[in-house]
């Protein structure tokens, strides 16, 4: 194989999603081998929008160009399978047929893909097409922000029984031990260093400022 044949076995500037749902898909198993195979086809074939011309002649030429035991008869055989089984509709409109891949959306979903207006009429009473035409530069979960939607994160400062400054990565782990707690307006002194923190009771009453409930009340 040429490097040029083995370029065009992995490139594609369409990509196209099937579900491995169908290898045990009941529905599509009751179909003969060619329609599940043109069923595979059909989808890569079809336009953003899950169109293509319908006619067996056009299937077989789109589909099928390098397989002759895949006739025009037989390509039209698996299309009314694949139509009876609720995988394709097809229509016609001003005397064309067409066919439309059902549950398009669902099958190729709208994360990092572009999806552009179809060339061909939609079916009538149709109203699933889904238009992105903006630039997708990579997967984004649902629900999450855009880069230019983020903010810096309000710093926070950490103090220990001696007053020191910790770094906001510091790791605030367990109590009783002169750990280091989340400050903000309004703490007490740095004698609290906690809950139950290594404070010396006699320094604590005795500590600067503090007026007892006796001499409040008085």
């Amino acid at each position: 194989m040429g490097p040029d044949q083995e370029h065009t076995r992995y490139y594609s500037t369409r990509p196209r999603r099937v579900p491995p749902e169908f290898c045990i898909d009941e529905r599509l198993e009751e179909c003969s081998p060619l329609a599940a195979l043109a069923l595979y086809r059909i989808i890569s074939q079809a336009d953003d929008q899950g169109r293509l011309p319908g006619s067996p002649k056009s299937v077989k030429a789109v589909c099928f160009p390098m397989r002759s035991e895949a006739t025009v008869r037989k390509v039209s055989e698996a299309i009314a399978e694949l139509v009876e089984a609720g995988f394709l509709l097809r229509y016609g409109v001003e005397g064309r047929t067409l066919i439309q891949v059902l549950r398009w959306l669902d099958l190729q979903g709208k994360a990092g893909r572009r999806a552009y207006p179809s060339r061909y009429p939609a079916p009538p009473g149709w109203d699933q097409d889904w238009i992105n035409v903006r630039e997708v530069t990579g997967l984004r979960a649902v629900g999450t922000p855009e880069e230019r939607d983020l903010r810096t994160p309000i710093p926070i400062t950490l103090t220990t029984a001696s007053s020191s400054t910790v770094t906001p990565s510091a790791t605030v782990t367990g109590l009783g031990s002169g750990n280091p707690i989340v400050r903000g307006p309004g703490s007490v002194d740095e004698l609290e260093t906690d809950l139950f923190g290594d404070v010396d009771p006699e320094r604590w009453r005795n500590r600067p400022g503090r007026t007892s409930w006796k001499e409040g009340a008085g």
